[in-house]
């Protein structure tokens, strides 16, 4: 029987419950099965808003064999907004049975002919599967850089996961933990790559993103060669009042700098971070001269909470140097940007423009698993 691509509706339901069902059976987590209700629980659409998630499946008969997400946004590319969407959980039968490995093409295809301005980000790296599809199919690939911070060195070289992954990394971290050697040798690098950001910055909590923000992205959107609409209305939504989203308003004297969103989690067990308590810069905007006096804000008011360890991803390079200007360093990512051939051609020469192209964690599906 063919196999079509369909919105995702209430009669769904009880298919997509059979659908996670046969894959979890197949050896497949929980994070990647498919929401069991039509409704999207993040970005719901609403009347008049622009940012919001749709669903859909691909549906044999009544069967779901596969399914996807698709978040809408409004992008500026320099002086031109366009719509430009996410291509997000992916997910086929054929991970599990082969009869149905073709599925996760033909969902592919099938998104791109709705919306050719496609990206995708995140993904775990290169040698995933669906980078490994999107690089076939003719899109351009990025790693988005991973910069972190150590503030208690002696938990983090108990807890970090790659420092435990064999005996002998067990042994020197533990000793390095012990000693004070790992702590004095971290704080020493943390600080020589520190630099001052000038004049006094204050950091402020707001509840809430207002007109101050938005005179903030008329004056430098236009700056970057792609960025996510970040008018307060689209902020408000993406870090509503009452989750655990730590939102700051960074000023120097009278002037708005810029604004940062913090999460501040305390790890349980978690594969990459143990039990660490892990300081999150989610999202963050700014002109590009003074993301510098923005990170190093951010990065302080984390560091008087109390957090082990300090992290982010940013695409643009300006944004880099500021992360490194804060003593951050940069580890290997797999935090992956992808970008379809018409959105490919829309930012132009991928591989110098990426690098001008401002992409957080907040442009994605959000900060999840922080």
């Amino acid at each position: 029987m063919a196999i079509s691509i369909q919105p995702y509706t209430a009669e769904h339901i009880s298919a997509v419950v059979a659908f996670n069902q046969r894959v979890a059976a197949g050896g497949i987590g929980a994070e990647f099965h498919f929401p069991e209700s039509n409704i999207p629980y993040w970005l719901p659409k609403e009347d008049g808003r622009r940012i919001y998630q749709e669903y859909y499946l691909a549906l044999e008969g009544r069967d779901v064999r596969g399914a996807f997400i698709l978040k809408f946004q409004d992008f500026v590319f320099g002086q031109e907004a366009l719509p430009i969407v996410y291509y997000h959980l992916p997910v086929s039968e054929g991970i599990v049975n082969k009869s149905y490995a073709s599925v996760g093409v033909l969902m592919l295809r099938s998104a791109l002919k709705m919306h050719p301005r496609l990206f995708a980000l995140g993904m775990g790296g290169f040698d995933r599967p669906l980078p490994t599809m999107l690089k076939a199919m003719g899109w351009s690939l990025a790693a988005v850089p991973f910069h972190f911070r150590v503030h208690h060195p002696g938990n983090f070289l108990r807890q970090i996961a790659p420092l435990r992954q064999s005996a002998g990394r067990r042994a020197l971290a533990g000793i390095a933990a012990r000693t004070g050697a790992g702590w004095l040798g971290i704080k020493a690098f943390h600080w020589l790559r520190t630099q001052s950001p000038g004049p006094e910055i204050v950091a402020e909590t707001v509840a809430k993103f207002g007109p101050w923000a938005d005179n903030l992205w008329n004056q430098h959107a236009s700056r970057y060669v792609m960025i996510g609409n970040r008018q307060s209305e689209t902020l408000n939504v993406l870090y509503p009042v009452g989750k655990n989203f730590l939102c700051l308003k960074i000023t120097r004297a009278t002037e708005v700098l810029g604004w940062a969103v913090l999460l501040d989690t305390q790890m349980r067990n978690n594969k990459y971070f143990g039990n660490l308590r892990v300081g999150t810069i989610a999202d963050a905007f700014a002109a590009p001269e003074n993301s510098g006096a923005v990170i190093h804000a951010a990065t302080q008011v984390l560091a008087d909470r109390g957090v082990d360890l300090m992290l982010a991803n940013h695409m643009h390079v300006a944004w880099g140097k500021a992360f490194q200007a804060a003593g951050y360093l940069r580890g290997p990512s797999n935090f992956l940007f992808a970008a379809s051939k018409p959105l490919s051609e829309k930012i132009g020469a991928f591989e110098a423009n990426s690098k001008q192209v401002f992409l957080m964690r907040g442009d994605g599906d959000g900060p999840v698993n922080l």
